[in-house]
C-alpha cells in the first residue's frame, strides 16, 4: 500500500511539472538561437539596471497561468532558465504579471522573461548565428516596389 501511495505521489508531481512544460510557454524570438549554454550559468536578473555588459535580446518567454505559490513560481523560473539556456542566453531578465492586481477571483501569475545574450565576447560560432539571422531577415522582407 505504501508503494502504491509513493507511485501515486510521483505521478502527481510529474503531472504538476508537465503543466510547466509546453502548455503554458510562449516564446517570441527576437534574435537568433545561439549554441546552448548551461542553465546553471544563466544569470537571473530582476532589473535592467543589473545588466552591466553590452547585450542583445534573443527573445521573450512567457510562462502563463501559474499558481501564485512560491514553489510553483520557483519551478517556473528554473524552467525558464533551462529554456533560455537552450537558446544560448547568458542571462535572463525576469518580471511577472499577477492577475490578482486586476481583481481576479482565482489569481494566476505570468512570468515574463527576456533572454539576454552578452555581445562583448562572441565566438566565431556566435558571429555566424548573427549573420545567418540577418540573411534570413533579409530574405523574409517584403518589397513594396
Amino acid at each position: 500500500m505504501k508503494k502504491l501511495k509513493g507511485i501515486a505521489a510521483a505521478l502527481l508531481l510529474l503531472g504538476g511539472c508537465a503543466t510547466l512544460e509546453q502548455n503554458n510557454l510562449d516564446w517570441i524570438a527576437i534574435g537568433p538561437d545561439f549554441p546552448p549554454t548551461k542553465a546553471k550559468k544563466v544569470e537571473i536578473l530582476g532589473s535592467k539596471g543589473e545588466i552591466t555588459r553590452p547585450y542583445g535580446n534573443l527573445g521573450l518567454l512567457r510562462i502563463k497561468n501559474l499558481k501564485p505559490d512560491r514553489d510553483v513560481l520557483k519551478m517556473g523560473v528554473e524552467k525558464g532558465r533551462r529554456f533560455v539556456a537552450s537558446k544560448g542566453a547568458d542571462a535572463m531578465l525576469i518580471g511577472q504579471y499577477n492577475s490578482a492586481e486586476d481583481g481576479a477571483t482565482d489569481p494566476r501569475v505570468t512570468l515574463i522573461i527576456y533572454a539576454i545574450k552578452y555581445v562583448d565576447q562572441l565566438t566565431e560560432e556566435d558571429q555566424k548565428a548573427i549573420e545567418d539571422f540577418k540573411v534570413l531577415g533579409i530574405l523574409n522582407e517584403r518589397s513594396d516596389s
